[in-house]
C-alpha cells in the first residue's frame, strides 16, 4: 500500500503518493439498534499503481444486483477483492486518486487499462472519441462523480468540462475521459450504478426515432 509521501517525478514534478481513506459502515446490533459497525482508519479493498505515481483507487462498498444485505455484518469490499466495473444491478462506491497526466507513461492506455482489467471498456469508448485521451473508456453504468479534492477535466466525444472540489458529474453510459491537466493529484468519488447495456448507435436511433414520433 503507497503511502502520502511526495513522490519525484519527471522535469522536477512532486507528486503525492495515495492517501488513506477512513471508511465508516453502520449496521445494527442483534436488538436491532443501530451501531457504528466498522470504523477503518483506511479502507481495506485499495489499489495503488507500482508503475504510475498518485495512480490508484479504493472500493468503499459493493452491492450485488438483487435485494441489498441490511442483516449481516459481512464486508463486500474487504482486502483483495478485485472490482473492475459493474454489471447490471450491481453498485460500486470507487475513491479513485489521478495523477497529472504529465506523469503517466508513454503507453498510457495500455498502462491503465492493464492495470484496472478495462481493455473492453477501453475499445468501447475509443470508437468516436479520435484517440484525444489515454484515459477515454465507455462503460454499461450511470456514474455519480463528486470531485473531493484537486481539479480534473472530464472529456467526451464532443466537449469537455473542468470539475473542482464539490462539483459534481453524472456520467450515462458516456464515452469520456478524465484528464488532470494541473501538477496535483486529484480525487474523485464515484458511485457507479450497473445498467442495461445500450449501444451508442442504439441511443442515437431510439433518439431519433423519438424525435420522429414527437414531431411526425
Amino acid at each position: 500500500m503507497a503511502d502520502s509521501a511526495a513522490v519525484p517525478v519527471r522535469r522536477g514534478l512532486i507528486v503525492t503518493g495515495r492517501k488513506p481513506l477512513r471508511r465508516i459502515v453502520t449496521g445494527h446490533d442483534d436488538a436491532g439498534r443501530a451501531v457504528i459497525l466498522r470504523d477503518d482508519a483506511d479502507a481495506p479493498n485499495t489499489f495503488a499503481s507500482d508503475t504510475i505515481p498518485g495512480f490508484g483507487a479504493t472500493v468503499a462498498w459493493f452491492t450485488p444486483a438483487g435485494p441489498v444485505d441490511h442483516v449481516t455484518d459481512e464486508d463486500p469490499a474487504p482486502a483483495g477483492r478485485e472490482f473492475t466495473f459493474p454489471a447490471l444491478g450491481e453498485t460500486v462506491v470507487r475513491i479513485a486518486d489521478f495523477p497529472p497526466d504529465e506523469v503517466y507513461p508513454k503507453d498510457a492506455a495500455d498502462a491503465v487499462f492493464d492495470e484496472i482489467g478495462g481493455q473492453e471498456e477501453r475499445e468501447a469508448g475509443s470508437e468516436l472519441s479520435g484517440e484525444k485521451h489515454f484515459w477515454f473508456h465507455r462503460t454499461e453504468s450511470i456514474d455519480y462523480a463528486v470531485v473531493l479534492e484537486g481539479e480534473i477535466t472530464l472529456l467526451v466525444d464532443e466537449g469537455e468540462a473542468t470539475l473542482r472540489a464539490g462539483d459534481v458529474a453524472i456520467q450515462r453510459a458516456t464515452a469520456h475521459a478524465w484528464s488532470n491537466r494541473t501538477d496535483e493529484n486529484a480525487r474523485v468519488m464515484f458511485v457507479l450504478v450497473g445498467t442495461e447495456p445500450i449501444s451508442p448507435e442504439e441511443i442515437a436511433a431510439r433518439r431519433t426515432a423519438h424525435r420522429a414520433a414527437a414531431h411526425p
